[in-house]
């Protein structure tokens, strides 16, 4: 297989890469693993969560840990524990298999080989590590005195400066590229990690030589290209592991002639993407699990001032909006949040929607509105570890805040201004789950708004009915699994010992003709007796789609759960079917044979039906699963 590529040092015997893997997978736990970039609750015989893959409100992805399976009901998105990390972490297979392998501190074969996507990805995260190196180093040079007054400035100690690997690009524009070059990297790379960018002519000649039908060169050359990054202060963005991978750069000067961002992002990368991200966390993670919190903050300087005062559980969203990927990152570390947001305009919005975001992972959140207008790096500066101390104490309740919010932002003397004030705030209360919280919630806003509390209760029952009936919601069309089908099937899935038992009473008493499950029944039938096993996560991979859905509808069932009365129930149930619509049959034939005045026919179908309830009541004693 093209995956095949560990040999064993010193040895003649070939590790094969697919024969560790599986061993891999089977001693993996993949809910555990998903669990650390989705907030999992136990649903069924699985798990489930919002989708990682696509933006949704109500959760359609889920986890088979038996089976080590998941599937979105919603995009479709499938695999084994390998393909989540691959398609999550834009890894390769290697490289998935690596990051499971050192979650269960088991070594890898010597001499792995990576793959071409492996090999770059190790490249990007070497070049981005030496980028590091040289911006610190920029910083002390004598062209660097602007960013070290600016820093000064901003009270960033040495200490923090080193803690954060805080640097300097230069303004020349070909400062980190001549440097890649004597290092001997292709500038292909350092263009793929957003470091360096084509000079626009090489970028319109390539964009002419395109649309003119011309043969494209084939790569871009050192003279090509630009450093990406001028003039500015530069903070590297690591992953929950330490590495860098991308860096955030704060201008130093402002040029009326060339305006350019305040702060310059790196862009996305095979190694980057930036709503998965959170800055800090690396830093941050014993912190917030021994603390059972986590203090979100907007920008890097906001995050390095109350780090280094001691708060080491911050983190921050670094400008860009908070994502349920980001929120997932942190729940498995602790349920509990502070959000310290500017309090500008701009700042307030980012905190309504961070709010909102954790509200759905069911979060515990509190907010700190500094005095003053402060944003945590200049009131830090100005009142200290101590101050910032007693803001965290003396942070309020989230509702109340947005309360504020509403009373701010709307005239609420004017009817039709408490009526937007009211919409404003449902969203937030419909996303908790608990009916004692929304009723206090619900007394809190008409006191506040000057509403009759009936009618405030009446709305949050009606929008929680509508959110109910969302969640409850088939995401799209789809076949329906009868309840004892989709248990016998589970049962033939996951009892190894009984599958032969199952096969055969399936197929003997044609228990799933005419269901939704019958074909592909057939089809897992057949690899099984093909393969003698069943790798679920294999087989769903070559599956149709809507298979795949049944199967996995099958497996994340929020029915009974398995047991030997459960499973030979549902057995009872199926036969009573069958045995059902061969009654309805014969009770139609005979109602057309009495119609017609054939007695006769109405006689021999009426022992037709008494012979069936006899054959079907001895049948039914027949077989029975026993577990050993």
């Amino acid at each position: 297989m093209w995956f095949r590529r560990w040999l064993l040092a010193g040895s003649a015997h070939l590790v094969s890469m697919s024969d560790f893997s599986q061993d891999l997978k089977a001693r993996a736990d993949i809910a555990a693993i998903v669990g650390e970039f989705v907030v999992l609750k136990k649903s069924g015989s699985g798990w489930t969560g919002l989708c990682p893959f696509h933006s949704e409100k109500s959760p359609s992805f889920q986890v088979h840990s038996q089976k080590q399976f998941y599937y979105c009901f919603g995009c479709h998105a499938h695999g084994d524990v390998f393909q989540f990390l691959m398609q999550l972490q834009k890894l390769s297979f290697p490289e998935a298999v690596a990051a499971v392998a050192e979650r269960l501190h088991i070594p890898l074969p010597e001499h792995s080989g990576g793959g071409e996507g492996g090999k770059e990805r190790q490249e990007l995260l070497r070049l981005h590590e030496e980028a590091t190196q040289f911006f610190c180093r920029q910083l002390q040079a004598v062209e660097a005195a602007s960013a070290r007054a600016y820093l000064q400035d901003r009270e960033v100690a040495p200490a923090a400066l080193q803690r954060f690997q805080i640097g300097y690009a230069p303004d020349g524009g070909r400062t980190l590229s001549s440097f890649l070059r004597s290092r001997n990297y292709d500038p292909q790379l350092a263009l793929t990690a957003g470091l360096c960018q084509l000079r626009r002519e090489s970028a319109l000649r390539q964009e002419q030589e395109e649309a003119a039908g011309g043969q494209l060169r084939p790569g871009a050359t050192w003279d090509d290209i630009y450093d990406r990054f001028r003039g500015r202060v530069v903070f590297p963005i690591c992953n929950d592991r330490g590495k860098v991978i991308a860096f955030g750069a704060r201008a130093i000067h402002s040029d009326p002639a060339r305006p350019a961002p305040k702060y310059l992002n790196s862009p996305e990368t095979p190694v980057y993407t930036k709503g998965k991200v959170l800055y800090n966390l690396d830093k941050a993670r014993e912190a917030i699990r021994r603390l059972g919190y986590f203090v979100l903050v907007e920008g890097y300087l906001d995050c390095i001032s109350v780090f280094m005062a001691g708060f080491e559980n911050v983190v921050a969203s670094c400008g860009t909006a908070l994502t349920s990927t980001q929120i997932a990152l942190v729940a498995r570390l602790g349920k509990n949040a502070v959000v310290n947001f500017d309090p500008d305009n701009a700042g307030s919005n980012a905190a309504e929607r961070s709010i909102g975001l954790l509200l759905e992972e069911n979060f515990q959140i509190r907010v700190v509105t500094l005095p003053g207008g402060l944003d945590p790096d200049l009131f830090i500066r100005k009142n200290g570890a101590e101050g910032y101390k007693q803001q965290l104490a003396q942070s309020r309740p989230y509702f109340d805040y947005l309360l504020e919010r509403a009373r701010k932002n709307f005239d609420v003397r004017r009817p039709e201004a408490k009526v937007a004030a009211m919409a404003f705030l449902m969203p937030y209360i419909n996303r908790v789950q608990d009916a004692i919280v929304r009723s206090e919630m619900a007394d809190q806003m008409a006191h506040q708004l000057g509403l009759e509390s009936d009618v405030v209760r009446q709305e949050i029952r009606q929008a929680s009915r509508q959110r109910r009936s969302r969640l409850n919601a088939t995401p799209e069309a789809a076949a329906t699994l009868l309840e004892s089908e989709q248990l016998i099937l589970r049962a033939w899935l996951e009892w190894d010992e009984h599958r032969a038992t199952i096969t055969g009473l399936l197929q003997q008493e044609q228990l799933l003709e005419g269901l939704a499950s019958q074909a592909l029944f057939e089809q897992l039938l057949q690899r099984h007796s093909q393969e003698k096993s069943l790798d679920v996560s294999a087989i769903a991979t070559e599956l149709p789609e809507p298979d795949r859905r049944l199967l996995a509808q099958i497996l994340m069932g929020q029915g009974e759960q398995l047991s030997e009365p459960a499973v030979a129930g549902a057995v009872e149930a199926l036969r009573d079917r069958r045995l059902d619509l061969r009654r309805r049959d014969l009770n139609s034939r005979m109602l057309a044979a009495s119609q017609s005045g054939d007695r006769e026919a109405v006689q021999e179908i009426y022992r037709e039906r008494q012979e069936l309830d006899r054959e079907f009541a001895e049948r039914r004693s027949r077989f029975e699963i026993r577990r050993q």
